[in-house]
């Protein structure tokens, strides 16, 4: 291997094999979603795939996504919380993207159709300046919910499907890690905690999640919807009239309807 000529063409292949690893996870997972039935992990057909080719999916997912129409809305984090970090046995927070057909406003409905495993994470929003209440609504659509790893959660877009945007006000002046939030369901408490839970507090957060694009291969830009951790618990989106109560940043209503046979 001391000939260079050699050495060139063994990385050459080297990149071949990394570009191809897991190539048949792309469609079969953009399938599923298609299809609305829950996938297998990538690590479930290729155990030894790496960060660095599980964002390289990504890109391809979102090059497709954007392909069909679509366009890039924003960047959300995963996993920000020491908590979540050991967990997952891993040292620092994923990214992943978010779409505008995904968005959804105050006030709207959400339908269920589509959806495999919908879930809620009530989380902060930050935007040219500004700071917003949002709604994560994503879809844990792994065939087993309970025992997927980082690799997966990056390979699959963080699970991104649908969020419910508030209205932005100015960050200036805000201890925007003091805020109290809630959320009920039909009047029924369901969630609750304190924006200060993501990771290092919400400037940091925002950073972070921020550099994290970047070095994915992504472009931020200012109007782009940086979306930081959950603050409370995690739980099962079901039918009924959502509201979260942000504080200081005011309230957000949607309702979540079954999807009809």
């Amino acid at each position: 291997m001391d000939d260079p000529v050699v050495k060139r063409v063994a990385l050459a292949a080297l990149l071949l094999a990394g570009c191809a690893h897991g190539g048949d996870y792309l469609p079969r997972f953009a399938a599923a979603e298609r299809q609305s039935l829950p996938f297998a992990p990538i690590t479930a057909t290729h155990a030894d795939t790496t960060m660095a080719e599980a964002y390289r999916l990504q890109r391809r997912y979102v090059a497709m996504r954007r392909r069909s129409g679509d366009r890039i809305a924003g960047y959300k984090g995963g996993l920000m919380s020491q908590a979540s970090l050991a967990g997952r046995g891993v040292r620092e927070p994923l990214v992943g993207v978010l779409f505008a057909a995904g968005s959804a406003d105050d006030g709207g409905t959400v339908s269920l159709c589509g959806y495999r495993r919908a879930a809620f994470e009530l989380k902060l929003g930050h935007r040219d300046g500004q700071v917003l209440p949002v709604i994560d609504l994503p879809d844990i659509a792994y065939r087993d919910p309970d025992h997927y790893g980082a690799v997966d959660m990056v390979a699959a877009n963080i699970s991104a499907a649908r969020y419910v945007r508030g209205v932005a006000q100015a960050a200036d002046g805000r201890d925007l890690d003091a805020l109290r939030v809630t959320l009920r369901r039909d009047g029924e408490m369901i969630a609750s905690g304190v924006s200060g839970e993501s990771l290092g507090g919400q400037i940091a957060s925002h950073a972070t999640v921020r550099d994290l694009a970047v070095r994915a291969g992504y472009a931020p830009r200012p109007a782009d919807l940086i979306v930081t951790g959950k603050i409370g618990d995690r739980g099962w989106l079901l039918p009924g009239r959502y509201v979260a109560d942000y504080g200081a940043l005011g309230r957000v209503t949607f309702t979540v309807a079954a999807c009809a046979a």
